[in-house]
């Protein structure tokens, strides 16, 4: 039943099983899926020694070139190389009150999908179903976004807007569930 659903006919194991279904693993999932991150075409970095790197290989995917080379020097909320260089693409100086757009363009390459299947205790949201839905997120609503689908756009669609810049565990939950089923 399970090949079934992922649309496998072969007994061979899955390559790729995702523990977790928070947005950390619907990240992954989105890349595993084929999702490629470029930088887009005239983007420019706040950072001038990250777009000097960025402005070498302008036609490379990033997962294609150095990370550990692109990330040197980066600061954040992480110690992680790879977390530092999204967040860095993906919300330009944000740790320091930036507001920029995302530096990163996804273009769908399914010769680069690898089978995965991705596991939780709930539907997709991870933690944030244990989090009362009226509460206000500590980091700014549009914090919360995923690769290619902006929170803030999603949340406009529903009529709706941060209060205090800041977004409800509800509306969380609710975007990540839709990400996941409009992203497939």
């Amino acid at each position: 039943m399970l090949h079934e659903h992922l649309g496998q006919t072969s007994k061979k194991p899955l390559p790729v099983v995702i523990i977790g279904n928070g947005p950390s693993g619907i990240c992954l999932s989105y890349l595993l899926s084929g999702n490629v991150p470029y930088i887009k075409r005239h983007a420019a970095h706040p950072n001038p020694i990250l777009q000097r790197k960025l402005e070498e290989a302008p036609q490379t995917s990033i997962l294609d070139q150095d990370i550990e080379y692109l990330s040197e020097g980066l600061e954040g909320r992480s110690s992680s190389p790879v977390a530092l260089l999204f967040d860095s693409l993906l919300r330009p100086d944000t740790d320091f009150g930036g507001t920029a757009d995302s530096l990163l363009s996804w273009w769908h390459q399914p010769e680069k999908a690898v089978p995965h299947l991705v596991l939780g205790k709930n539907l997709p949201g991870g933690a944030w179903h244990s989090i009362e839905g009226s509460m206000f997120t500590l980091s700014r609503g549009d914090w919360m976004a995923l690769p290619d689908l902006q929170f803030k756009d999603w949340l406009g669609k529903k009529k709706r807007s941060f209060r205090n810049n800041r977004a409800t565990a509800g509306d969380i939950v609710q975007y990540y569930q839709y990400y996941v089923a409009k992203k497939d």
